[in-house]
């Protein structure tokens, strides 16, 4: 059954030949106005049909009602017709941002990016139109392109920038080339909206924003962008970088990373108690758990929400965002793994593997599976679950599931399979250069990895992950596939030009939290 939408009933009244004073917020159901739209398309009806108006109108029906197909068509004639340009702004603006929609809709994302933008140009007055052109700008490969169709949004719609999916944001700032004048303008347009992803904070865009201040010289922005720092992972990098020296006081209570952990815990309780029907923020929550250590109570909590999905009835779900789903079972295999009931955790991670991630192909649970797999040993099944992940990955997920081929490699004693491994790793180095240095480290090329690590923690633009990587976490019990790995780690931190490398640019600290929700 199609959907029920509002302000479709003009054009019913135009095609029924009912008043057009009709009221334009009644509900209609489309099963049945689409069909008459449908009808009103064909060639030989009457005249009636035939206006260009009602044409128009019915054009935007079909798009509404969800008849994709008929309605591309329908649309591009309207636009195309000479009397298009007759309407006014407001309807030429309507009628491109639908056929916008619909051509999105229908995989046609080129062709929808250009209407958008036409869209726009009639009438910039509507902050969906900036933000799907953003969106589609983004996915066709022009970041620039969409952190401008972003900015303008933020600056002249601030009061929606909680209504918009930070996950677009997120992808949006690190697309964006680290330094670039485009990312600091983004970065700075959030901070000035007061940005707080619905008091979730946004702790890795401000460590970011001053990051750039920091390295322009501009301490009194980076200072303003640091006091809205918070998390504890971004804390560490902060307290770890010595450029940040002059304005962290790693003794102040703002900057013990131990507190804010706690403090994150706290927040997305309170958070998860005030918006039930998220699940995301329960994924948060188990998170936050996780990274304190607090392994009984993340179980706990990842168990009452598994049971509540599956006790709930199928027309009212537990949750509005199940896909989410796989990544409480994830925690819930952390929580178990840690807690050394590891075919337990192992059965976990095997059953969210299997499901659907927001919809898709689970990628990311099949390369976690690898990954533990290859911790505990088991290097073909270890292989197995890696190769299911498939090859349209991100270059990231493409990079862990090359680290998992990797060790697999290792343990089978396959000298050509690991060095393919490592010659895939370092040609993509710009994934993720600490995948690469453990792909180093599991590969015995220590020398290797030792000049890696030195022209990384040298390197402005690469230094903070290093830090991050090198700082001492609390972690679980290695697993057998992980203990020579942990070894080799500590000997290459201990070296002496590590050493004096890391005390040029940085420090190396003891934390009582997790630095990663991860199985190894």
């Amino acid at each position: 059954m199609r959907g029920k939408p509002v302000g479709a009933s003009v054009v019913l009244s135009l095609i029924l030949g009912f008043s057009p004073t009709a009221s334009a917020d009644a509900e209609v159901d489309c099963e049945h106005l689409g069909a008459l739209a449908v009808a009103a398309e064909q060639p030989r009806r009457s005249f009636l049909f035939r206006t260009y108006e009602t044409r128009r109108l019915v054009a935007l029906t079909l798009a509404e009602c969800a008849y994709r197909k008929e309605a591309d068509p329908a649309l591009a004639a309207a636009i195309g017709d000479r009397r298009f340009v007759r309407l006014s702004a407001a309807e030429q603006r309507r009628t491109l941002s639908a056929a916008a929609m619909n051509a999105w809709r229908l995989d046609r994302d080129a062709h929808a990016l250009e209407l958008f933008r036409r869209a726009i140009a009639v009438d910039p007055g509507d902050p969906d139109d900036w933000y799907r052109r953003s969106l589609l700008e983004r996915l066709q490969g022009d970041p620039a392109a969409a952190a401008e169709s972003l900015i303008h949004l933020i600056e002249h719609w601030p009061e929606l920038l909680d209504n918009l999916d930070d996950g677009h944001i997120f992808a949006l700032i690190y697309k964006l080339k680290p330094r670039s004048p485009i990312r600091l303008s983004l970065l700075q347009a959030l901070l000035d909206a007061n940005w707080q992803r619905k008091g979730q904070g946004a702790s890795a865009a401000w460590y970011e924003l001053a990051v750039i201040r920091v390295d322009r010289g501009e301490i009194d922005a980076a200072r303003a962008a640091i006091r809205r720092v918070s998390a504890p992972i971004e804390l560490v990098k902060l307290r770890a970088d010595k450029r940040f020296d002059a304005i962290v006081d790693r003794d102040a209570v703002a900057f013990n990373v131990e507190n804010a952990a706690q403090r994150e815990t706290e927040l997305y309780r309170s958070l998860a108690a005030a918006r039930p029907d998220s699940l995301d923020l329960q994924v948060q929550l188990g998170s936050a758990l996780l990274t304190q250590g607090r392994s009984e109570e993340a179980l706990l909590q990842s168990n009452r929400v598994i049971a509540g999905i599956a006790e709930a009835p199928k027309d009212r779900p537990a949750y509005a965002d199940l896909g989410a789903e796989v990544w409480v079972m994830n925690s819930r295999a952390i929580a178990l793994r840690r807690l050394g009931r590891y075919d337990e955790a192992l059965l976990e991670l095997q059953r969210a593997s299997r499901l659907n991630e927001d919809g898709v192909a689970n990628v990311s649970q099949a390369l976690n599976l690898g990954d533990y797999y290859a911790s505990l040993g088991r290097a073909d099944e270890a292989l197995a679950a890696a190769a299911r992940a498939g090859n349209d990955i991100s270059g990231y997920g493409r990079m862990v599931q090359t680290l998992v081929q990797l060790r697999a490699a290792v343990q089978k004693r396959d000298a050509t399979a690991a060095e393919r491994a490592l010659t895939y790793l370092r040609a993509h180095r710009t994934d993720s250069e600490t995948l690469l240095l453990s792909g180093l480290i599991y590969g015995e090329r220590m020398d290797e990895a030792e000049q890696l690590l030195l022209e990384l923690l040298a390197s402005a633009s690469e230094r903070e992950e290093v830090l991050r990587w090198l700082q001492d976490f609390r972690e679980a019990e290695p697993l057998p596939g992980d203990r020579v790995w942990r070894a080799r780690k500590a000997e290459l931190i201990a070296r002496r030009s590590v050493q004096e490398a890391v005390n040029k640019v940085g420090r190396i600290e003891r934390y009582a939290i997790f630095g990663a929700n991860e199985m190894n």
